[in-house]
């Protein structure tokens, strides 16, 4: 973390490190039919099946020539690289980009300078802006070897870049580097670290953010009054919140979400209860303003407390809302709403989300011994059982590999629960945190409820939760959920342990800042929730009463 007093320099490589190309190189190789119309794959996945046919070298490097020139526009920055900009530049943090590009594309006829297209690109995303930039300076080298050398002769107090040869290198042994990397099996070198998202990089380099930055960014989105003060809330999850106090008296709550890059947080949730609100939908915490470059917004704030006691009158409030939600799922205002975060429309689903949760597990169960024997010893074995009775249980009339119809799936709140709810003052519950919302499985929604971590049920709370939903989606449901329940209940086996990553455990150390020096305590207590929850399970799948 960075502790000079003299002025601070950062360079940042510019392609795959600060623009991700994933949209771009898509809908690229499907405009020249290089690829099926619903291909979902990455760059990195549509370049290894184009150089698997014939004349595919050559075919790749074309549409590389395009995709970084005329393709450009349908590129994004990578989630959080905008927030740890302008945080750079608000602690008066020099940032520039050293980016090797050469002038031309390959096979361009057309001679479309890609140097001015990144840079067009990045006036475009506000980093360049002629006002404010965000950027002090780019520099673009022909070569990787003029690059490094331009690295090394700028002696930068951090590099980031997304290249293993260029953090690496011999000729920038001495200096301090960061590669960005989705790949969680690369061992960290030296004075090299690695990072597999902007918001570890920030969290490393700039450390927390202080009040009186949250403040001058939240004057940002709230333009009618001013902020006066503003208070961080402790015992949140992974988002960060804070109470602000404004210059008319009001107060609002301000949601700094987790950037990441598989589901867009902030629009699930702001974007969802606007329509909730336009739509008459109660109960629920209102959207105020927000700042999507930012990766924040404001919402109403309510005065009451959490919900840690609940019974029947609570149970009946979360019926209610979800029969109401239900009713307005066919409003034109959801017709094109995306699915919620991961969500389940197939039966498979379920069970390649587990194995990606396994595979996230592999590096700390290297660390952690308990956890090792508990995932090879116990969970895997059980998870290999309970699979293999869910597919023969699927109902025969479905099917375990297709996914379910539009007319079958339903608006879920996903993350749902007391957990999620305030104890209001003036209007009994009121929910919030619609941070996973979406399109989903209804039966994912009856059995994340029932499985939640966060909520311990009661048996005879969680029967009439069961009987409750079969009211709202109906009964047929009953031999898919029976099918499903117990893997969903694997599932969260894996989510209650998700602090033993190190990118979990250090967004909820940034959300709460009084965890930090807790961490064994708190996996020793995770592990043993893991636990119990799989021993139940294996008593439990086989017979388990629902309605």
């Amino acid at each position: 973390m960075i502790n000079k007093i003299s002025p601070i320099r950062i360079g940042i490589d510019l392609d795959n490190t600060i623009i991700s190309y994933d949209r771009a190189f898509q809908i690229g190789a499907k405009l020249s039919g290089l690829v099926e119309k619903d291909c979902k794959l990455n760059k990195k996945g549509i370049r290894d099946l184009i150089r698997k046919r014939q004349n595919g070298e050559s075919e790749w490097q074309k549409l590389q020539g395009y995709v970084y020139s005329e393709g450009i526009n349908e590129a994004a920055l990578f989630p959080g690289v905008f927030r740890f900009l302008w945080l750079c530049k608000e602690r008066k943090i020099n940032v520039e980009i050293v980016s090797h590009k050469t002038k031309f594309g390959h096979f361009d006829n057309k001679k479309t300078s890609l140097r001015n297209s990144a840079t067009n690109f990045l006036i475009n995303h506000d980093l360049l802006n002629t006002e404010n930039p965000l950027i002090k300076k780019i520099t673009y080298r022909n070569s990787k070897k003029e690059k490094i050398d331009f690295i090394k002769q700028n002696n930068y107090d951090y590099f980031i870049d997304d290249l293993e040869e260029i953090i690496f290198s011999k000729e920038l042994e001495s200096q301090k580097g960061i590669l960005f990397s989705s790949d969680s099996r690369l061992v960290e070198i030296s004075n090299k670290e690695i990072a597999h998202s902007w918001e570890e990089i920030s969290l490393s380099i700039l450390g927390s953010w202080n009040l009186e930055e949250i403040k001058t960014m939240a004057n940002l989105i709230v333009k009618k009054n001013k902020v006066e003060s503003i208070e961080k809330l402790k015992g949140w999850g992974n988002s960060a919140i804070y109470k602000i106090y404004l210059s008319n008296g009001n107060k609002l709550a301000l949601k700094m979400y987790p950037e990441i890059s598989y589901h867009n947080r902030l629009k699930s949730e702001f974007e969802g209860t606007k329509i909730f609100q336009e739509l008459g939908i109660k109960n629920v915490q209102k959207p105020i303003s927000f700042n999507h470059s930012l990766g924040v917004a404001s919402y109403e704030w309510i005065e009451g407390e959490k919900v840690t006691k609940y019974g029947l009158e609570e149970l009946n409030a979360a019926l209610s809302f979800l029969s109401v939600l239900n009713d307005k799922s066919k409003a034109e205002s959801f017709k094109n709403f995306p699915f919620a975060a991961d969500s389940c429309p197939r039966g498979q689903d379920i069970e390649m989300q587990i194995k990606r949760r396994l595979l996230q597990l592999e590096e700390p169960s290297k660390k952690h011994n308990e956890l090792n024997k508990f995932l090879k010893n116990d969970f895997k074995s059980l998870f290999n059982e309970i699979t293999s009775w869910s597919q023969t249980s699927w109902p025969s009339n479905e099917d375990y590999k297709i996914p379910l119809k539009k007319n079958e799936l339903i608006l879920s709140p996903s993350d749902f629960g007391f957990h999620n709810a305030i104890r209001s003052q003036n209007d009994g519950l009121v929910f919030h945190d619609f941070e996973y919302f979406g399109w989903d499985d209804p039966v994912k929604l009856i059995s994340d409820f029932s499985h939640h971590a966060a909520m311990s049920l009661s048996n005879q709370l969680e029967q009439l939760w069961f009987s409750g939903v079969s009211t709202i989606y109906g009964k047929h449901l009953l031999n898919r959920l029976s099918a499903a329940w117990p893997l969903y209940g694997l599932n969260w086996c894996l989510i209650i342990l998700n602090e033993f990553k190190d990118e979990v455990w250090n967004r909820r150390c940034a959300a709460d800042e009084r965890k930090l020096n807790q961490r064994e305590l708190h996996l020793s207590t995770q592990l043993a929730k893991s636990k119990s929850k799989l021993d139940n399970l294996a008593i439990s799948y086989k017979n388990k009463h629902y309605w």
